[in-house]
């Protein structure tokens, strides 16, 4: 198998301490702005303007795709929001020692690859694709899952060269032991659960090493910076919403009543943002409202 080189480490380990990057979500997490979904959907329901509750659901349809512990994370009419749970920590848990990474090996049946030992000496995992390299125990207790019993949907044998890495839901991303390939085992690959090929035809060569893994990953944009590339885009379009003149995103409403009436109804949960868009402690409503020109 091979290594990963002293300059591809140097800039994975730089991605990685950058909480904004380190994973696609990561930066939406780190910055998303806690509301009290309860109570905004309750308002919403109750004194809503008519399109407000349209709003909601526009960007309540992304929460699929962060839902977990760490809460909902979506794109609200205001950036990214957080409904429940709390911000991902700063920083890297500290790397696992050496004996921890022997231990481990033991525990799988045959030594960590260097390679994987490498991206362990920059961090207990959290960052690269998808929600980031597994912490150490957690690698090791997925393995020991998916390889005590059978698992496969006609009781076939989870291949116990496949060492779990990614997790890329509904896919995992494994380090093939036998011959430092990355596989990737997709689940929506079998339709048939009762076809031998379907089973087979789940496990999809990535990559050719856990190397070639990680540069792609270098080379891939985190979901802030779609967010933001698509921004731009809505807003050179020609049918492109004019910027809020309290948030400054794009306004998703064409009545400018109702779009400052969804804003009112959503920065009341969020004290945060109404300082970050400078409105006042009393009388932020008739602020927004005076913005969008309607007092």
């Amino acid at each position: 198998m091979g290594m990963i080189s002293h300059e591809q480490f140097d800039r994975i380990a730089e991605r990685a301490r950058d909480a904004s990057r380190r994973t696609f979500t990561s930066g939406a997490e780190a910055n998303a702005q806690p509301v009290d979904f309860d109570e905004l959907f309750s308002d919403l329901e109750q004194h809503g303007a008519p399109g407000a509750q349209g709003l909601l659901g526009a960007f309540g349809k992304l929460g699929g795709l962060f839902g977990g512990a760490g809460g909902v994370i979506a794109m609200g009419p205001v950036g990214t929001v957080r409904f429940g749970g709390e911000p991902p920590p700063a920083g890297l848990a500290p790397p696992p020692g050496d004996e921890r990474l022997a231990e481990a090996g033991r525990r799988i049946g045959r030594p960590l690859p260097d390679e994987l030992r490498q991206l362990y000496a920059i961090g207990d995992g959290g960052f690269g694709p998808g929600a980031g390299l597994l912490p150490l125990d957690r690698l090791v207790a997925r393995y020991l899952d998916l390889t005590r019993e059978p698992f496969g949907p006609m009781g076939q044998d989870w291949p116990a060269n496949l060492l779990p890495l990614f997790d890329q839901d509904p896919a995992l991303l494994c380090l093939d032991l036998d011959d430092g390939g990355v596989v990737a085992w997709d689940p929506e690959e079998i339709e048939d659960e009762e076809s031998e090929g379907d089973w087979l035809r789940s496990f999809v060569p990535e990559q050719p090493s856990l190397a070639a893994l990680m540069e792609q990953w270098l080379g891939q944009p985190t979901f802030e910076e779609e967010a933001r590339k698509l921004e731009r885009e809505i807003a050179s379009g020609r049918n492109a919403g004019k910027p809020s003149p309290v948030t400054g995103f794009p306004m998703q409403l064409d009545d400018p009543a109702e779009q400052a009436e969804a804003e009112v109804v959503f920065l009341r949960y969020s004290p945060e943002l109404r300082d970050d868009f400078g409105l006042p402690e009393v009388g932020w409503e008739d602020e927004i409202r005076r913005r969008h020109g309607l007092a």
